[in-house]
């Protein structure tokens, strides 16, 4: 979960700026990469593109609009539109804007939906510190989400043999609520894909402790 995304239509660019942060990635910071991509014409295509490449940081540029999309064609969308769509999803995920343009009315209207809007001749000028948030941003996400993936496991294991109290069972809904939002675990694709799963091993149990009463109650 060690990988920053990197979001930016312009290929020489983009590529050009992976290997700036990927130099400085491998000496202050190792095991962090840089994975990045040119805009896709569908929005949706981002969720699973964040999901397979465990994205724990994601940098995008404002304009998408001038270079070809994967697949050709533009997009039709700006980074900020982009953010507002995500935060659907990826409500913790750290994601910070660096663009060339100025500050316009639609970027300070998504704002709230960024970590940090900042233009890429500020970010140049202090590389270190600022590179040095957005990987700490990535380490705290990661590391709240691998604690309530196994919190959520504690109680769905005593929610499912009875021991669960009011207050533990209400914590599993607050969890399990935010964990509705993707991402990926280390055996699994994703936290829907957990939950899932972790569902249908609750019914299973409630089941098995059902046909276990009738038994009993009738013996």
């Amino acid at each position: 979960m060690k990988n920053i995304g990197l979001i930016d239509d312009k290929d020489e660019a983009r590529r050009a700026f992976k290997l700036k942060l990927d130099l400085v990635l491998e000496i202050s910071y190792p095991g962090w990469q840089i994975i990045d991509t040119k805009p896709f014409a569908d929005k949706e295509s981002y969720r699973s593109w964040i999901l397979e490449n465990e994205i724990s940081v994601l940098i995008t540029d404002e304009r998408l609009d001038e270079g070809p999309l994967v697949g050709g064609g533009f997009a039709d969308y700006f980074g900020s539109d982009l953010v507002v769509f995500l935060r659907n999803y990826f409500k913790d995920l750290p994601i910070f804007c660096l663009t060339n343009v100025e500050i316009t009315d639609q970027l300070k209207a998504s704002l709230s939906y960024f970590n940090l809007i900042l233009g890429k001749s500020k970010f140049d000028s202090d590389l270190d510190n600022y590179l040095n948030l957005f990987v700490k941003s990535g380490i705290s996400f990661y590391t709240e989400f691998n604690n309530e993936l196994s919190r959520l496991g504690e109680l769905s294991e005593k929610y499912a043999l009875g021991d669960a109290t009011e207050p533990e069972k209400s914590e599993l809904h607050t969890i399990q609520t935010r964990l509705t939002l993707p991402h990926l675990s280390e055996e699994l694709k994703s936290r829907e894909e957990y939950l899932i799963l972790l569902e249908r091993k609750i019914e299973e149990i409630k089941d098995m402790n059902e046909v276990l009463l009738k038994y009993l109650n009738n013996n």
